[in-house]
């Protein structure tokens, strides 16, 4: 007796411990990896999203005027042999400052939360395929046994400090594969100690590659039966992109080994309630990017204020300028400097982008409010201009005057340091905005 194939694919998805997320994975092929438009450096993008939108202003764009001292408390340091001015609050990257490009002049930006969350990842407002999914997308999955996008969110074990788990405005349209293959979207990563839920299967390997080749065999026949059925491939891959995750994804996400060391543990700040989360994110980032996973991303949390009360970058008022951006800015400070310094170590630096950002940027009426028209991005690895500033603002820092950066644009310049044109990427009649140019500017 033949078993139906919704009754079987429900049996072989409960065996490998994938009903949950089927589809959510990189396609598994032992085909060629795409052939890149032109020679590009960057392998990996580790992320770091600052989620509510960094004032610009009190980071890494000092105003050559300002209005209302109480709003301006910081001071900002040339930093390195470049001189590179950097804020105060960020002493760890100051010491790496010949290592950063810094985009002074980014706009573009939808400025309110939700849209601009996805407007910052997708270039669309409300649906599009994200960066993440384009450059999985254009590359090709660097290791088919582990999610070849990701996006990491949690704390760490014994965290009480953080206030949020962390996550992405705009939820998972702003992590998703829109008009491109489903299997491109980000897979969302919440426990490093328990990365997939069920992955683990209770059926001997045996026993499932004989259900996973019986389940290609239905799908198979099935798809000849129903033409255009997009996604039966992507979902058939990620049940054995599930199996081979259960022998490589707990090497992967298990952080027990290098933790252990005291100069790891420094490093990373792995210790400190404040770095702790975000420490323990971005070492198991390194470890992902070092297996061949394309695109990760780390996004900031709510922390607690000086002040009282909790909050993220989406910082309004004196009180959370003087409460909470402190706080946001420790919690990032020595673990981003200390993936830098990791990577340049393990040789890894030159092929890996890292990224620092957010949705928006501040300033206009008001001074911190809501501003698509002026913000900072920055960059480090992959080739890029180190101890540098593109672009530049206005004297107050309210608009972008010099050498503008469009969201588009960071998406375009990213993906062309992985070696794709953007104007060359399309799939099924989705493709990018034919104005998007790259900021050559900001690499070597």
């Amino acid at each position: 007796m033949t078993m139906p194939r919704r009754q079987f694919l429900t049996r072989a998805a409960a065996t490998s411990g994938l009903l949950a997320t089927a589809g959510g994975w990189p396609e598994a092929s032992a085909s060629p990896l795409p052939t890149p438009h032109h020679p590009g450096r960057v392998k990996s993008v580790i992320f770091y999203y600052c989620r509510g939108g960094p004032s610009q202003a009190h980071t890494f764009d000092r105003p050559q005027r300002v209005e209302d001292p109480s709003l301006y408390p910081y001071r900002f340091s040339r930093c390195g042999q470049s001189g590179l001015e950097i804020s105060d609050l960020f002493p760890s990257l100051q010491t790496l400052a010949d290592d950063l490009c810094v985009i002074r002049s980014g706009y573009g930006a939808v400025a309110t939360h939700n849209e601009g969350g996805i407007f910052a990842f997708t270039g669309a407002s409300k649906v599009g395929a994200s960066l993440g999914a384009w450059m999985l997308h254009g590359m090709g999955s660097g290791n088919p046994s582990l999610p070849g996008h990701v996006l990491l969110t949690g704390r760490a074990p014994g965290d009480t400090w953080a206030a949020s788990d962390g996550a992405v405005h705009g939820g998972p349209r702003a992590v998703g594969a829109g008009g491109l293959p489903p299997s491109l979207q980000a897979q969302v990563i919440q426990d490093p100690a328990d990365p997939v839920a069920n992955l683990e299967s209770p059926d001997p390997a045996a026993s499932q590659s004989r259900w996973l080749a019986e389940l290609r065999a239905l799908n198979r026949g099935f798809a000849e039966r129903h033409a255009g059925v997009a996604e039966l491939d992507a979902r058939t891959e990620s049940f054995f992109t599930a199996q081979r995750m259960q022998r490589s994804a707990p090497e992967a996400f298990d952080l027990s080994q290098e933790a252990e060391s005291p100069a790891t543990r420094a490093l990373y700040g792995l210790d400190p309630l404040p770095t702790r989360s975000t420490g323990a994110k971005l070492l198991l980032a390194r470890r992902l990017v070092e297996r061949g996973v394309r695109f990760v991303l780390v996004p900031s949390m709510n922390v607690p204020s000086l002040e009282g009360g909790s909050g993220d970058w989406d910082t309004h008022t004196p009180t959370s300028v003087r409460g909470v951006i402190p706080n946001l800015a420790l919690a990032c400070d020595l673990p981003l400097a200390g993936l830098i310094t990791d990577l340049k170590q393990r040789g890894l630096l030159d092929q890996t982008l890292v990224v620092w950002g957010g949705e928006m940027g501040r300033g206009g009426p008001g001074h911190m409010n809501h501003n698509g028209s002026a913000f900072c991005w920055w960059m480090a690895g992959g080739g890029v201009r180190g101890g540098s500033a593109l672009g530049a603002t206005d004297e107050r820092g309210f608009t972008s005057v010099e050498s503008p950066v469009h969201v588009r644009d960071l998406h375009a310049t990213i993906l062309w340091a992985c070696g794709l044109d953007v104007h060359r990427m399309s799939h099924k009649g989705v493709g990018f905005d034919s104005a998007c140019k790259v900021a050559h500017g900001v690499f070597a």
